[in-house]
């Protein structure tokens, strides 16, 4: 009997081992399992190409932020003509831009809002509040920018742009970023959290959030990278689309 529960203890303990490494490959995603009830959304960039909103809007999505710049002068391909399908779909859509340690945040600020403002001047477009995409990238992670610079610098982007909208973006972010910049500096932003492993509540005890990104290997009709995913991302629950759409065009 003793030399039975060893060997269960022991198989319990390798399928346990083999769970963690799976989850830390992101062969085996158990969020999936978890993610709650709510308005579904995704976020795109030009490495999906053209984004078809009639039909994802058939498959429940209702909401899309599309990237539109990236540091102080890269302006996406792709999000001109999603903001076209916007003015024809019920989907709702949002802008965002993916921040650089490398530039100042006004210059940052200035080409988002020039490029932004073609969906928040549009009285057809259902537009979302800004979201600013807060993330390593190249070698940052390994080298990463000193705290005080990249406060600095996000707080001059998110000056800028509310003064620009009315309103103040969310910050996408995980929580090694969060805990590293935003934490105690950044309170009067709500949140867009990247949880891709495990269900929020165990990979996010910071606290708040207001948007979920859940998968970056989702498949929803409609819109696809390459390898055919997309992110997929659930709000808060209780809240609706309504309670992103910008208070008033700038």
């Amino acid at each position: 009997m003793l030399k039975r529960g060893i060997t269960i203890l022991i198989t319990a303990a390798t399928l346990l081992a083999a769970l963690v490494a799976g989850v830390k490959a992101e062969v085996i995603r158990p969020n999936m399992l978890f993610v709650p009830e709510g308005v579904k959304g995704i976020d795109a960039s030009e490495y999906q190409g053209a984004i078809d909103l009639a039909t994802l809007s058939d498959a429940n999505i209702e909401f899309v932020y599309a990237k539109a710049t990236e540091g102080a002068s890269h302006v996406d391909s792709q999000f001109q003509a999603t903001c076209l399908e916007a003015a024809n779909s019920r989907v709702a859509l949002g802008a965002y831009h993916f921040f650089s340690f490398d530039s100042p945040g006004t210059a940052q600020a200035a080409s988002f809002v020039a490029t932004a403002a073609r969906a928040w001047n549009d009285p057809v477009i259902r537009s979302l509040r800004p979201a600013v995409d807060v993330e390593w990238y190249g070698d940052k992670e390994q080298n990463p920018p000193a705290a005080e610079d990249v406060r600095r610098d996000l707080r001059a982007f998110i000056d800028a742009v509310e003064n620009a909208c009315g309103c103040k973006p969310l910050i996408y972010v995980g929580n090694d970023m969060y805990d590293r910049y935003l934490k105690d500096h950044f309170d009067d932003c709500d949140l867009w959290i990247s949880c891709r492993k495990w269900p929020a509540w165990v990979e996010w005890p910071q606290g708040e959030w207001t948007i979920w990104q859940y998968s970056d290997v989702g498949e929803v009709a409609g819109a696809a990278n390459v390898a055919g995913h997309v992110d997929l991302n659930v709000l808060n629950k209780g809240l609706s689309v309504e309670d992103l759409l910008m208070p008033q065009s700038p």
